[in-house]
């Protein structure tokens, strides 16, 4: 039998556990906000790309998937909310680039946030330690994270993989932590999907990725969770992003709801890879966000 996914995964803290005790509990209820835009399609996680102060970006339903328009520079932020009566785990990928370790995603050997029953989780940057994250910032696919290590083909997607918990029996304790193991086939591609169009062509015509931006508070600790399925997420959402007049270029109608059948997504949000890794490196060169 193929070893359960085990401790080593993240809980991210709410504003009340930041300033007072690590309690237990919900890290927050699941709300409605003015401005938030929920997929058209009945799930029990439901993800929102916000800007810095929480409004939802311009979204729209094409061919199936979501797309969201982002400026240049802009700062924003991926919101998870829980509408279920289970504990999650939610493993997130940006530009192919998993949040918190930055390799190239696989989720079926990366670890997750943790999203408690009826709560929500905000990520806001890639993991750089268990106490900061280096910003989310919108940028030129050249000098997006994803790029400068190499693989530009996969800007312009956000991934959430969502397991959910297994069941815990009676006088269940948390298990010791160790590393999840690494499922990669061997010989595996660190560039990811075959289906991918060149990096060539695809950064022709993306105009936006993310940039490691600058660093910023968001402390977690780390919490046990085994998967009910170690390999199968229980839901894959997938959000694409770009500029909105690059998007309206692709024939996505980013103001308005329409679907048409002028623009087939290829970046892929978790292609696998064998390297290893805690948390997110630094890309190569100086950095623009400090």
């Amino acid at each position: 039998m193929k070893p359960l996914s085990t401790a080593a995964l993240l809980l991210s803290l709410s504003t009340a556990l930041v300033a007072g005790a690590l309690a237990p509990g919900p890290i927050a209820h699941a709300r409605s906000v003015p401005g938030h835009w929920r997929p058209p399609v009945t799930s029990q996680v439901h993800v929102t790309i916000e800007s810095a102060d929480g409004l939802a970006l311009p979204s729209a339903a094409h061919r199936g998937a979501t797309f969201v328009a982002g400026e240049r520079g802009d700062r924003y932020v991926i919101r998870v909310v829980n509408d279920g009566p289970d504990r999650l785990e939610v493993v997130v990928a940006v530009d192919g680039r998993d949040v918190i370790t930055g390799r190239v995603g696989d989720f079926r050997r990366d670890r997750g946030y943790v999203v408690e029953p009826f709560g929500e989780v905000v990520i806001d940057g890639f993991r750089r330690s268990l106490d900061e994250v280096a910003s989310f910032r919108f940028g030129g696919v050249r000098d997006s994270y994803t790029a400068r290590r190499g693989t530009p083909q996969h800007a312009g997607v956000i991934g959430v993989a969502v397991f959910r918990e297994r069941e815990r029996p009676h006088g269940w304790a948390a298990p010791a932590r160790k590393a999840a193991p690494s499922t990669s086939a061997p010989g595996a591609d660190a560039g990811g999907s075959g289906r991918a169009r060149s990096k060539d062509e695809h950064a022709s015509r993306q105009e936006l990725g993310t940039e490691f931006g600058e660093d910023r508070f968001s402390p977690v600790v780390e919490v046990p969770f085994v998967r009910r399925d170690h390999d199968r997420p229980d839901q894959r959402v997938r959000v694409f992003y770009d500029s909105a007049a690059a998007l309206r270029r692709r024939g996505v109608a980013i103001d308005a709801w329409r679907d048409d059948d002028r623009f087939t997504p290829d970046p892929e949000p978790w292609p696998a890879a064998r390297d290893d890794g805690r948390f997110t490196p630094p890309p190569p060169g100086p950095r623009r966000w400090q």
